[in-house]
């Protein structure tokens, strides 16, 4: 199987081109966006790049069938088919997504950290699944409390995962904190190695920084998503994009 690192010839990542390089071991990120911007499109883009570098990835959904989260690997699967001509990097990556990758899923009112913990520990004890990168897709930010999220942050660091939340934020509520972190996010920030607004824009999805370690609105330069694809933009992906709206 061939092994992918940050030279690899994928034309694109996304957190590789928004930070610079993927959250580290134990790390926590969030993806702050309004409803149907692309939160969860974003997370398992993150996720098959994830499996680019040979990562085993854990995707939890809440409130989501996994069928349908297959759906999203497929159909980004199929974009990167369309900027990736080597057919040995695509065969390996269609190998991972089945074999380094697991899904599962909840109903919001059954998910709870300390089942989240089992299901970790389940998975390394029964299947020999010790993920190193998981997505968290769907957890309501404005019911978790803070107790919760560190409980969360205590399993991956256990585990030596790193995490990458979504987060839905609201168009009607204008509440930030002092750093400029929105609601609902606005109280728990200091948790967060990583957090990164998606906002959409007349042709393309912004991604804008927001904390990248400790320092809040870094200099990074906003990254521009093609919103069908979810890649990153290239000037004549941008004039397609304005043809196909």
């Amino acid at each position: 199987m061939t092994a992918f690192d940050g030279s690899s010839p994928i034309p694109t990542s996304i957190i590789d081109s928004c930070l610079g390089k993927p959250l580290g071991s134990g790390e926590m990120g969030v993806l702050l966006a309004r409803a149907g911007v692309g939160k969860t499109a974003c997370l398992t883009l993150i996720a098959l790049e994830g499996l680019a570098r040979n990562e085993k990835v854990l995707h939890v959904c809440i409130d989501e069938l996994p069928d349908k989260i297959k759906i999203w690997y497929e159909e980004l699967y199929r974009n990167f088919k369309d900027a990736v001509k080597d057919e040995t990097i695509l065969k390996s990556l269609k190998e991972n997504m089945a074999s380094s990758r697991f899904i599962m899923s909840y109903l919001h009112h059954t998910f709870s950290p300390g089942k989240f913990e089992e299901c970790l520990q389940n998975l390394r004890e029964q299947v020999r699944f010790d993920p190193t990168l998981i997505v968290l897709d769907g957890l309501d930010f404005e019911r978790v409390s803070r107790k919760q999220l560190e409980a969360i942050q205590q399993t991956v660091q256990r585990h030596g995962a790193a995490v990458w939340f979504s987060c839905r934020i609201h168009r009607h509520i204008d509440i930030t904190n002092v750093k400029g972190v929105p609601y609902p996010c606005h109280q728990v920030d200091d948790l967060f190695h990583a957090i990164v607004l998606l906002e959409p824009e007349a042709h393309t999805i912004s991604m804008v920084v927001l904390k990248h370690g400790d320092a809040y609105h870094p200099a990074h330069a906003a990254l521009a998503l093609n919103p069908r694809t979810f890649l990153v933009t290239q000037p004549q992906d941008q004039m397609a994009a304005q043809r196909s709206l």
